[in-house]
């Protein structure tokens, strides 16, 4: 798998209704930019060194997995069960 592999496939398993619109590849990250329900884009810079580790080391990837899924709950709203 490569790195932007990872993270497309990563952000709707954290977040229902979040996806990744557009990664820019820089030298030492990538910003990722993510969409959902609300009409809200958030970005993140990720370390492509991290991006590339997680990819081999599950703690890396859970602290990843973590920064994106901070930036993809600020897309998507919040839905009540209907229990007042």
């Amino acid at each position: 798998m490569e790195p932007r592999e990872l993270i497309v496939d990563l952000v709707p398993q954290l977040t229902r209704n979040a996806s990744v619109v557009d990664i820019q590849e820089r030298p030492e990250e990538f910003r990722v930019t993510i969409a959902g329900t609300t009409g809200i884009v958030a970005r993140c810079d990720v370390a492509r060194e991290d991006v590339e580790e997680a990819l081999r080391d599950d703690r890396v990837r859970a602290r990843l997995a973590d920064a994106l899924k901070r930036a993809a709950d600020r897309t998507v709203a919040e839905v009540g069960d209907g229990r007042g």
